[in-house]
């Protein structure tokens, strides 16, 4: 996720009156630099420092938690193996997927912070980390690019984590063991399938490094919700702009507010109200400031890159209501 803030210091659209041959005067538009340079730090702040340390230990708290049943069931020999690999696997997935906005933002000319990791004590150790980019990209291909880079740099580690976690993971008998079944989205169903062969009778115990995966195929559905200021609503807005599409008085709607609104209802659907609720308040239900020059169309091939996202989003999606307890 990443978030847009501060005042876009670019100079778009610059209207220039010019004397013509008969004395009159025309005007042209001319688009100057769609975004100022700046010099990417590469000091980290110390709040984001202290944020991350947090989170490591957070989660290599959650690890080892999660760790314990497995030691007690004589699968895991000790609960740090199980604690260091989940820890590795979520801070790899988080860290990937924020640091692809930051280089991203810093190759297109946009001033972001590193990530803020955010610690806390939940199963996973994390509400995940957020960017804050300090100026608005120069053009929807940019904004689209910044978008997509953290959804994708994220799932270079999702995959391979969960790959090297499902190969750890224990077959038991199903009657052995009592605890919570997940639901697995079709990415996870499908790599699944390709590596673990079940006795009949036998359930997977996850290693905790494969809970780690699935984790990061929930984060990236969530973030790929075309809402507001997440990664999804960045692609949103970057391939309809502010298109208006309903408009009654002083109310108006357009198709990224409309599209923001369905991401909301959809997320309540699948089971996560927590997440609708803070979409619908802190995302201000799709209000996007959109990139400093709005009429640059956006190029054909980020067109094929988002039906890519959604495709994505589709593979990651994780009902809720279909995590039971056995």
């Amino acid at each position: 996720m990443d978030l847009t803030g501060g005042r876009a210091r670019s100079k778009v659209g610059l209207l220039k009156a010019m004397i013509n041959h008969d004395g009159c005067f025309v005007k042209r538009m001319t688009f100057e630099s769609v975004s100022r340079r700046f010099k990417p730090k590469i000091r980290i702040p110390k709040l984001n420092l202290v944020l991350f340390l947090a989170t490591l230990s957070t989660t290599l708290g959650a690890g080892y938690l999660q760790s314990l049943s497995l030691v007690g069931l004589g699968v895991l020999e000790s609960a740090w193996y199980g604690a260091v690999a989940f820890c590795l696997g979520i801070m790899g997935i988080l860290g990937f997927h924020e640091m692809g906005h930051k280089l991203m933002a810093n190759k297109r000319g946009i001033e972001a912070s590193f990530p803020y990791f955010i610690p806390a004590p939940t199963l996973i150790g994390t509400f995940g980390a957020v960017i804050r980019m300090r100026t608005r990209p120069g053009d929807r291909n940019s904004l689209l690019d910044v978008g997509a880079a953290g959804p994708i740099g994220g799932m270079l580690v999702v995959i391979p984590v969960t790959i090297l976690g499902l190969l750890w993971s224990f077959p038991v008998p199903a009657e052995s063991v009592k605890g919570i079944s997940l639901s697995e989205p079709l990415l996870f169903q499908w790599l699944g399938n390709w590596l673990v062969s079940l006795p009949s009778g036998s359930v997977l115990l996850l290693h905790p490094l494969a809970f780690a995966g699935w984790v990061g195929m929930l984060i990236t559905m969530l973030n790929l919700m075309p809402v507001g200021m997440l990664d999804g609503g960045h692609v949103s807005r970057a391939l309809f702009s502010n298109r208006k599409v309903f408009r009654f008085f002083f109310l108006e709607l357009s198709l990224p507010r409309i599209i923001s609104l369905i991401g909301i209802l959809v997320t309540a659907i699948l089971g996560y109200w927590p997440m609708a609720l803070l979409m619908l308040f802190f995302g201000r239900v799709g209000r996007h400031p959109g990139p400093v020059n709005d009429v640059i169309p956006l190029s054909s091939g980020r067109k094929i890159l988002a039906v890519g996202l959604l495709f994505l989003l589709v593979v990651c999606t994780t009902p809720l209501h279909s995590i039971i307890l056995r």
